[in-house]
């Protein structure tokens, strides 16, 4: 009689362990999952604000090789007796691995006493049903929510790594090599509804860390700017190519910043330059690099409170002729910026021979 009873209270607890783990467990965990996520981990997000160090000048560095090995970098922190304080890097939106938050990546940057630069661009060719694809008027799908899951789940990394980082998405809105510009049929509207929606996202989920970067390509672009709710800094991509140009002449560092700034100044937001090179053709390389340190070093531009150099042999122009931007391996160009004095006019932080 009593093993008659037990087999079946035996099989009424199997199936209530089966019942709880199937829809009160999974259930339970998740829910508070989402609670530790909402009180503890959003809490500990450090702002923004942490960007702006001080009264000092951030120096940053594009590389091909970075964010993954670091000698080059070192060796000019080195040659130009200062430390870099930004490591750019750029990311694609799709759905696979690549394409998500790069949370180990980030950590070591900041382990190494770097900010992350992150330029986020939304092909939508990386997602699944679109590969190979660049939709005309593509933004119109980010903007109506098509990619929200991405977008949010990026967001909620961002926020559990929880360190200050500059995002810099849909960067030159107006050139025609980007699939989110208006020569592909996103207009001002649709480009600055989606930014809209992006920050949005990334407000709900928590993300005060986030500094989030709008970059022009051109001053005309001003019709593209969401507002200044949305936006934390502005940035300026600064290239002279000398007789590459598609005008061929050589610009210096003030003539061509000056465009860009007199057009964005409006905001009153601090000023990036996110990129900025020259080329060899058509002048003199290494004044154009000791005179774009002194016009900073001058307060020609006081808004301007970062610059990244983009350092590479595998840069194109915009009409797509190749052209060589490295200078890290050219000792006289090292000597034309250490004659303009960077670190004391600038008050970058000065490195420490073979600090890595």
């Amino acid at each position: 009689m009593k093993s008659s009873r037990a087999l079946p209270l035996l099989v009424l607890a199997v199936a209530g362990v089966f019942f709880l783990y199937a829809y009160g467990v999974k259930p339970f965990e998740r829910l508070a999952l989402e609670g530790y996520y909402q009180i503890i981990v959003k809490n500990r997000v450090v702002h923004k604000s942490a960007l702006v160090r001080g009264s000092g000048f951030q120096l940053g560095l594009y590389r091909p090789e970075l964010p993954y090995q670091f000698s080059r970098l070192y060796s000019m922190q080195d040659s130009l007796c200062v430390r870099f304080s930004i490591v750019s890097y750029y990311q694609a939106w799709g759905d696979d691995e690549e394409n998500a938050f790069r949370t180990r990546v980030n950590r070591n940057l900041i382990k190494g006493d770097f900010i992350p630069l992150i330029t986020w661009e939304p092909w939508i060719a990386g997602f699944n049903g679109y590969q190979g694809q660049n939709p005309e008027a593509s933004l119109r799908m980010l903007a109506s929510g098509a990619f929200d899951g991405y977008i949010r789940e990026w967001a909620r990394e961002a926020v559990r790594f929880g360190k200050p980082f500059f995002l810099r998405p849909g960067h030159e809105m107006s050139n025609p090599w980007y699939s989110w510009s208006r020569q592909y049929g996103n207009t001002p509207e649709v480009f600055k509804t989606f930014w809209q929606r992006v920050v949005r996202i990334f407000h709900d989920e928590g993300a005060r860390n986030v500094a989030f970067v709008w970059n022009p390509y051109t001053p005309a672009d001003t019709v593209f700017y969401p507002g200044n709710d949305y936006v934390d800094w502005i940035g300026l991509d600064v290239f002279n190519f000398g007789s590459l140009s598609e005008e061929g002449i050589w610009m210096d560092f003030y003539t061509i910043t000056k465009l860009l700034y007199d057009a964005v100044k409006f905001s009153g937001k601090p000023i990036l330059v996110a990129e900025t090179g020259c080329a060899e053709a058509g002048g003199n390389k290494n004044n154009w690099y000791r005179d774009m340190f002194h016009s900073l070093a001058a307060g020609n531009f006081p808004l301007i409170k970062a610059l990244v150099l983009f350092d590479t042999p595998l840069a194109v122009t915009p009409t797509g002729i190749s052209v060589d931007l490295g200078f890290s391996g050219d000792s006289t160009v090292y000597r034309a910026i250490n004659r303009s004095e960077l670190a004391d006019n600038l008050h970058i932080k000065p490195s420490i021979k073979g600090d890595k």
